[in-house]
Order: structure tokens, then sequence, then C-alpha cells
């Protein structure tokens, strides 16, 4: 098959229909797995040295073992990217637990790097916001990106019946993040993202290091009910970059419209990755 995706599991570089998980690893049969996202920009990988990073800290945090080194690892990613051809790509690396008949690892964790075409969000996602819908849910180990989601799986049809993209996690205290995402919002003249029991995003945390605005953007808690008087908010990821809420469950954001506030982040955010 012409152009068709190469990956990379344990050293190999393989096909589609080499691409295999051993039935018995503890990814499979516990969950017990983290994974990183990221995309390319001029067919470079955005930031790769810090999604290896967060990769690794969620290795940590779930005492999932990594038998490579963060170079091993960033190395491999340019060596399967250069085997693939055409235009920008999506990436996922994924770390499991390893075969074991039991729940304690016996054998050597697995690595997956998956690279596919790029699927980019229709442009009218950005020119007219997208719809959200509010979910209480905490996760567990907000700051690990593991393989567990259940909870956005199994509720994805009654998402989509919402008119949302996806669902935004809070509980009585705070509203935490996307299920896919991070979260933006524009609350008593500042531009807040919250500080705790999310997962740090690289985008989110891009735009921390980059904004230049008219009012201050700060790391901040804030709870559903300052979340829902915001004036605007949006999403940010690495494959949605910036991209506007202008409903929650069907309740208009502001004015229903794209802020100018998200018009300039966006706008900041796209210079800077050009």
């Amino acid at each position: 098959m012409p152009n068709e995706p190469v990956h990379f599991v344990n050293g190999k570089f393989v096909t589609e229909k080499d691409l295999a998980l051993p039935v018995r690893d503890l990814g499979f049969t516990r969950g017990f797995a983290v994974f990183d996202f990221f995309i390319t920009y001029g067919k470079k990988p955005f930031m790769l040295s810090r999604h290896i990073d967060r990769l690794f800290n969620s290795a940590k945090l779930i005492n999932l073992a990594t038998p490579w080194t963060k170079e091993e690892v960033s190395n491999w990613v340019l060596e399967t990217l250069n085997k693939n051809e055409g235009g920008e790509k999506a990436i996922k690396i994924i770390a499991s637990g390893g075969v074991s008949d039991s729940l304690l690892p016996s054998g050597e964790s697995n690595l997956f790097i998956l690279i596919d075409p790029l699927v980019q969000f229709p442009e009218d996602c950005y020119k007219k916001g997208v719809g959200a819908t509010m979910l209480k849910h905490a996760r567990y180990l907000p700051e690990a990106k593991t393989n567990n989601y259940i909870e956005v799986v199994r509720r994805a049809e009654e998402t989509r019946n919402k008119g949302a993209i996806e669902p935004v996690y809070y509980n009585d205290e705070q509203v935490f993040e996307g299920s896919n995402s991070n979260v933006f919002a524009v609350i008593g003249g500042k531009l807040l993202t919250p500080k705790s029991n999310i997962l740090a995003g690289v985008t989110r945390g891009v735009l921390l290091e980059i904004l230049k605005l008219d009012i201050p953007v700060k790391e901040k808690n804030f709870s559903l009910e300052e979340f829902l008087s915001a004036s605007e908010v949006f999403f940010s990821s690495s494959n949605k970059e910036v991209m506007p809420i202008t409903k929650i469950d069907g309740k208009a954001v502001g004015d229903g419209g794209v802020g100018e506030v998200t018009k300039e982040v966006m706008k900041q955010f796209r210079e800077f990755i050009s």
C-alpha cells in the first residue's frame, strides 16, 4: 500500500498489519499504561522534549518502569517520522506495563510510537466556536496522562447528542479541564486557567509563556459558577490548538460569538508556530 504509515514497536519499525500488543500486557489486562500525543508543524514534532518529559513523568507517577532514556525515545520518534511520507503527522507514544499474569509487572515495559496523518478540525470550529458540556467527574491521578478514558468513552454518544465536542470536568470545588484539552476562561477581567488537579498541557504551557494581552493571564482555580459566568472560554490542546467554546450545555458563552481575547490568543499562538 503506497504511503502506508510506519510505526515503532520495541525497537522495530512495523506497518499497521504488524502493530500488535501482547494479550497479557498489563496495558491491556489492567489498563496499566501511559501515553502522550502531539503533532508536527513543517513536518517537525512540536515541543518534542516537553512531550517526552511529560510521558516519563506520567510513567513515574504510576510506577511504570521506563527502561529507555529520553534521548532514545526522542531519536526513535524522529527516525519513525522520517520513514513516513506525506504531510503533517499526529504522533502518539504509548508505554505499557509489559507482559504479566498477575498485578506485578514481570516483563519489560512495551513502547509504541504511532504515526498517522494529521486530521485537522474544520475552520468553522475556530470561526464560530464549538460546544462543550459539563461533566461532574474527577480523574484519578490527573497529573498523569494514562490510558484510562472510561468516563469520556462511555459518555461519548451523550456528549455528541448535546452538540458538544468534549466534556469539561468539574467537582464541587473547581472546574478542572476538558476530557482531551485544558480550558481557559475570561473571568473578572483576567484570563484564567486552572492551576491544580489537572494534566499540565504542553500547549497550555506555551500559551502561559508567550501571551502578551491587555488583561492579566494567570493560573488560578475557579468554580463551576465562575466558569459558567465567563465572558469567553476556549480549549487548548495539541490538535485543537486554541479552540473557542461558544456554547456550554446549549447555552451561549458571553454573546455567543468568538470573543476578542480569544481571537488575540489564537492570533498569537499561530504566529508562534509559523
